[in-house]
């Protein structure tokens, strides 16, 4: 798959959980999980579907016979033991209730569950991610760049917006909320480490939908410093001109997206190495 088709399903996968981790109800009270969007994220794991008995099971090889196994039902359960093991435990024919051994393990399951609820979310969203290849090189930058380009010139907003999901998470850059501005002008930075409690962000975007016009002051910028502020509202009265326009915006990003990848190689590689991991 291409940078552009794993970074979308990254982005599916961590919306899923998202979604999925905010709306199921754990105790106190009845239990319940979206199943439809449940499926959606197991089937962007190696986990294979099999239905046994009434049981919607999902399975994937650990070692030998010893399988990792989750249920689909509102517990949303993940075991590591065989599948016969979990069906006998979570729907067992009446005839195997007449073995103590059995009952034992129909009544505990602490021996072979490895999750369960958001954790069971948790480790499925990480088995996700693992398939997916998110190392790249500046050639894989380029069918990006090329993608924002012709959304500017196309002015097709769609594909403006999807350029600014591919690259924010890249470099995981956000949405910058000030009620001092008109609505149809979106802002995005990067929140930048400074040890305060005071929020800092470097390398403001500013987007208008109504005239797609693109820009990018460099630096720092505090919602909290009054000069910032002021610099954001002569921009958008067209007082004040960003460092950078257009699509150099996108190239700029593009930039940061390599220097950031090269900065997580870590000191122990090579320079000469030929892919970057995000």
């Amino acid at each position: 798959m291409l940078l552009k088709e794993n970074l979308k399903a990254k982005i599916k996968v961590d919306r899923l959980l998202q979604k999925l981790a905010s709306t199921m109800r754990e105790p106190p009270g009845r239990r319940w999980l979206d199943k439809g969007l449940t499926k959606e994220l197991l089937a962007m794991t190696d986990f294979e579907h099999k239905m046994v008995r009434d049981l919607h099971l999902y399975v994937r090889p650990l070692g030998g016979e010893i399988m990792e196994v989750a249920v689909l039902d509102n517990e949303l359960p993940i075991y590591h033991a065989t599948v016969a093991d979990v069906t006998l435990r979570k729907s067992p024919y009446w005839q195997q209730m007449f073995s103590i051994r059995n009952v034992r393990k129909i009544m505990n399951h602490q021996d072979v569950i490895a999750s369960k609820g958001k954790e069971s979310l948790e480790r499925l969203h990480a088995n996700a991610l693992a398939l997916l290849d998110l190392t790249y090189t500046r050639d894989d930058l380029a069918p990006l760049l090329e993608d924002a380009r012709q959304g500017l010139e196309q002015k097709s907003i769609v594909q403006i917006q999807e350029s600014f999901d591919l690259f924010f998470e890249l470099l995981d850059f956000q949405p910058v909320s000030l009620e001092v501005l008109d609505r149809d002008l979106q802002i995005f930075a990067r929140p930048k480490l400074n040890g305060g409690v005071v929020p800092t962000f470097e390398h403001l975007i500013l987007f208008d939908e109504e005239n797609l016009s693109l820009g990018l002051k460099k630096g720092t910028f505090s919602p909290q410093n009054d000069l910032d502020l002021a610099w954001v509202m002569q921009y958008a009265r067209s007082e004040e001109t960003a460092d950078l326009q257009g699509e150099h915006v996108f190239e700029f990003l593009a930039e940061l997206a390599l220097e950031r990848a090269q900065a997580h190689r870590g000191p122990n590689r090579g320079t000469n190495d030929s892919r970057l991991m995000i």
